[in-house]
This record gives structure tokens, sequence and C-alpha cells, in this order.
């Protein structure tokens, strides 16, 4: 597990460089190291993308899911499945938030942009906390008890019933986000396609 969190966290690393795309993520171990030591170019990695969605069905704000994508697991857990949302599926995840608050919705939603990207263009909503992706990737957020979270990051640590939706500027790094979310165990996960690139246009 400290191998693959310490390749994933090299590998989120990596996805900032814009060459470098979430099929990288899903490459074959052997693409990756070839990518990492220089011996073809990242976007390279987009050609072993093995990951495909499929159609899902869900109730409330995810009848606007979609699609959904499986993250494989390591060991012999099955595989996560991480929901995907368009626009006016998380609008309506924000107005049930804004109805019955975070602990009555059941979801916690989280932008991966750097403080500087949310500066610029501001939050997506006010709901939204802010957990930049390389702070995931290297402090192992989602692995620190209730207390650590929280004194790191500033707001209260997903519970592990609560559904977390993770949001960036185009749908990468939050899916990224989500990934490592689901090696720390949680498994209700989206995924906000459009990102703040969708949000704000």
């Amino acid at each position: 597990m400290r191998t693959a969190l310490s390749r994933l966290a090299l590998v989120s690393a990596l996805s900032r460089i814009p060459s470098c795309s979430a099929a990288f993520v899903s490459a074959p171990r052997c693409a990756q190291r070839s990518v990492l030591l220089g011996r073809c170019p990242a976007s390279a990695a987009a050609s072993f993308d093995a990951r495909g969605g499929r159609s899902a069905t869900a109730t409330g704000p995810r009848d606007t899911v979609v699609g959904r994508r499986s993250l494989s697991s390591f060991g012999s857990d099955p595989p996560v499945e991480i929901a995907r949302v368009n626009k006016d599926g998380l609008e309506e995840i924000f107005e049930d938030i804004d109805r019955s608050g975070r602990d009555g919705s059941g979801y916690v939603v989280i932008d991966v942009r750097g403080e500087d990207e949310i500066a610029a263009t501001g939050k997506i909503s006010p709901h939204a906390e802010t957990l930049p992706l390389p702070l995931i990737a290297m402090n192992g957020a989602f692995g620190l008890d209730e207390d650590e979270f929280e004194d790191a990051f500033g707001f209260t640590k997903p519970s592990m019933d609560e559904t977390i939706v993770f949001s960036c500027k185009a749908g990468i790094r939050s899916y990224q986000a989500a990934q490592f979310a689901a090696m720390a165990g949680y498994s209700s996960l989206i995924n906000y396609t459009g990102g703040a690139d969708e949000w704000f246009r």
C-alpha cells in the first residue's frame, strides 16, 4: 500500500504537467516507469488508458450522474465505483446541502485546485471545501485521523458514510483525488467532470 501511495503521489505531481493525462494513472507500471525514466513522452501514456465508463442509475441528485468509472483496487477487494456528475447534478447537490447542511445531505464537496486557481476564479460554492491535490497526495490526507485532518486542512474529515464529491479545473485531478479516497477506504465517491472550466462558463 505504501508503495502504491508513493507511486500515486508522483503520478499526481506529474499530472499537473499539461502533457500528463489521467490516462497516465491507469497505464501499466512498465509504461509509467518508461515515462518517468524519460524513455517515452508522458503523452504516450494516453494510449494505455484502460478505464471505461458505463451507464449508472441513481437516486436524488445522482439522477444526473452521467456514468461510472471503476477503480481497480489493490488486493482482493472489489473495485470501487467512482460516479461522474455533470453541472446540473452538482447544482442539485449544492441545493441539497443548502436545505439540509452537510450532515443532513450526506455530501462533502472538495475542490482540489490550488489556492492560486481558486483565488483567480473564486470558489464554486461556499459549501465547497478546498484541499489541493498535492496535499492529498503528499500528506496522505484521507489516512489521517479526524483531529489531524481538521488541524491540517481546516474542515471536518469526511466520514466513511458520507459521499465525497471532488471538483478541480477539468475533472482530471478530481478523479485522482477520488482514487486516493478510495485507497483510504471511502466507497461513495463522485467526480464532477466539468470542473471549474464548466462551472464558471
